[in-house]
């Protein structure tokens, strides 16, 4: 059996689990520490004398990576991220960012989720994090949205679609990952 197929496997255990009621992170880790197990033996053309071997690469292997993947320096951007999206609202400049969009664009039809979008762009580009933009955008541009008159699921989605800018605009906290 290769990889993948063994991949399969594991990863339909996992399925199972899930769906049996085991949290989804046990889950995740019991499979991927199976399946580690189970490559590393079939390598090793299942001799039931390498599967002490097996066991124990696949435990060291599973110590190791997660700790490599995390201790990565480039990930500590992420809060610093978040803590300038909090300081330009708290700072005013969110609110002063939603104001020069709804003025530049408020006369187009749909103007106030236009100049919705065209904020959250401007400050994704700012925090570079998404759920930031939409948290501080849903206090904001929600409220204003719904004086007017749109739909409260609506005004949510032009939130939500603006906040998914930040992704996709660097600094980015996702392309940093």
């Amino acid at each position: 059996m290769d990889s993948v197929e063994i991949g399969l496997w594991v990863t339909g255990g996992m399925l199972v689990m899930v769906v049996l009621g085991m949290r989804v992170a046990f889950a995740a880790g019991l499979a991927g520490l199976v399946g580690l197990i189970w490559i590393f033996w079939a390598r090793s053309d299942y001799d039931p004398e390498r599967f002490s071997w097996a066991l124990g690469v696949a435990v060291k292997t599973a110590g190791q990576v997660p700790h490599s993947k995390v201790s990565n320096q480039a990930l500590s951007l992420i809060p610093t991220f978040i803590l300038i999206g909090y300081l330009a609202y708290y700072a005013g400049l969110t609110r002063a960012l939603f104001e020069a969009a709804k003025r530049w664009i408020a006369w187009v039809p749909g103007g106030l989720a236009v100049s919705t979008v065209f904020a959250t762009a401007g400050f994704a580009a700012v925090s570079g994090a998404s759920v930031a933009t939409a948290a501080v955008f849903a206090r904001i541009a929600i409220p204003e949205m719904l004086k007017i008159g749109y739909d409260k699921r609506f005004a949510a989605g032009v939130v939500a679609a603006g906040g998914t800018l930040a992704s996709l605009i660097p600094p980015s906290a996702i392309l940093v990952i």
